[in-house]
């Protein structure tokens, strides 16, 4: 049985986060003063704690739960779609559409976004330099 790390890993290697190497970029562009605070006010007060740029960057995204909210829910939606017509195809085209999505979203949208936001840190890990490059830009 694979470790969810492996099933990260693996979703990486099949370009499932690929996406998210161009978002990461914009969204610590985007923060580079939020993640810059976060490292000097909060991580700076802790005792014990060397402050690092990518502890900073790494915090900041745990923090967001987020990277772009908009192409992230668009994505989402597209999800749905997809379990939208595999239910048609299982049912021969006798579902609810709204009930589909209601459901997918119960079941699946709090493991869909976790499982994103650990996508980008793996993705910030594969390249962190650059990322932390970025920051210091």
């Amino acid at each position: 049985m694979m470790t969810e790390i492996e099933k990260l890993e693996q979703e990486y290697c099949a370009g499932k986060f690929k996406i998210l190497e161009s978002e990461l970029t914009e969204f610590i562009k985007t923060h580079k003063e939020s993640i810059k605070q976060l490292k000097d006010d909060e991580l700076g007060n802790i005792k014990g704690i060397q402050a690092s740029d990518e502890l900073a960057i790494k915090l900041f995204i745990l923090k967001s739960r987020s990277i772009n909210p908009t192409k992230e829910i668009k994505i989402e939606l597209d999800e749905i779609e997809k379990e939208v017509w595999y239910q048609g195809e299982k049912r021969q085209g006798q579902i609810d559409r709204n009930k589909i999505a209601e459901e997918w979203c119960k079941k699946h949208a709090a493991g869909w976004r976790d499982n994103w936001i650990l996508g980008a840190l793996l993705v910030f890990e594969r390249d962190k330099q650059k990322f932390v490059n970025l920051l210091n830009s």
